[in-house]
């Protein structure tokens, strides 16, 4: 056990000193930017959010004749944890701007102010994870896993939305000139949980 801890411990202080070293590559190609940056769902994770909602609506459980009290709070409670998740995998946005990066939550984005921020890391999962001077650690996003991307040779998508954010914590210079617009940080996903749940309540609730 002592040799393989060792030995994570030596994966990830190589991890680490090839990321101070792209991120030294990168600094000096990378441009300020000239207005906030929106980071948000591609078209594989709203196939995905969409095959999910397809899922839940063809064999998901639903209402039977005399469904009782409790049975109708359990399935309200998965509706809702359903349509978090549709959103959560389609409708995911993170935004930069002027004083530190808002991601989208269920009922108000979360402000991560830039003097917060220590760095900001693609994890193995696809998820963006911003750790914070206290130790506290966010996540956000959901680009394709490193695994996954390098199968079908796909972008790196991740990795450098994860790098440029990293040096716009670290260098002011390279940040946003100004604060994001409500439009630019996007609706809560409660708004958005509207369509999959309508969706859900017409299928439960047929008309005719």
């Amino acid at each position: 056990m002592r040799g393989v801890r060792q030995e994570s411990r030596e994966a990830r202080r190589v991890r680490r000193l090839e990321r101070e070293r792209r991120l030294a590559e990168l600094l000096p190609r990378t441009p300020p930017a000239t207005g906030p940056l929106v980071l948000r769902a591609g078209w594989g994770g709203r196939a995905a959010g969409a095959a999910f909602a397809a899922g839940m609506l063809l064999w998901g459980a639903e209402p039977g004749p005399g469904q009782s009290p409790g049975g109708w709070i359990v399935l309200a409670w998965a509706a809702l944890v359903w349509a978090w998740l549709c959103c959560r995998m389609a409708l995911w946005r993170i935004t930069a701007d002027a004083d530190g990066v808002l991601v989208r939550r269920w009922l108000r984005p979360r402000r991560l102010p830039w003097d917060r921020i220590r760095t900001v890391e693609h994890r193995r999962d696809g998820a963006l994870e911003f750790v914070a001077a206290d130790g506290e650690r966010v996540i956000a996003g959901a680009f394709a896993p490193p695994v996954l991307r390098r199968l079908p040779r796909l972008p790196a998508t991740g990795q450098r939305a994860a790098d440029r954010l990293a040096l716009m914590a670290r260098h002011p210079a390279l940040r946003p000139p100004r604060a994001a617009t409500g439009r630019e940080a996007g609706l809560p996903l409660l708004v958005w949980s509207a369509v999959p749940l309508g969706l859900l309540v017409a299928d439960w609730f047929p008309v005719g």
